[in-house]
């Protein structure tokens, strides 16, 4: 064989074991990343992180009763006060 009548470039053996070294990174890539993504979704479900919800007013007693718990609480502060007297204008 002369010289100018060599290949250039990859044979087809070594492109297929490149393809195969890229799916191979790909599906331990995929892997891994699954795994990553569900242990964060554990982590943050479990880090009493809980979402308070309100509770549906369908009666008079049960407005009657949420409006008794929002006048029990403390609110004072300046920004309060404020938007209570602008409220009132």
């Amino acid at each position: 064989m002369s010289k100018s009548s060599r290949w250039n470039g990859f044979s087809l053996v070594e492109g297929i074991i490149i393809l195969g070294v890229v799916i191979l990174l790909a599906g331990v890539g995929y892997v891994g990343w699954k795994a990553f993504t569900k242990s964060a979704t554990n982590t943050a479900s479990t880090t009493g992180t809980s979402k308070q919800s309100a509770e549906v007013i369908t009666t008079k007693a049960d407005l009657e009763n949420a409006e008794k718990a929002l006048n029990e609480l403390n609110f004072d502060d300046e920004a309060s006060t404020s938007a209570e007297s602008q409220a009132n204008l």
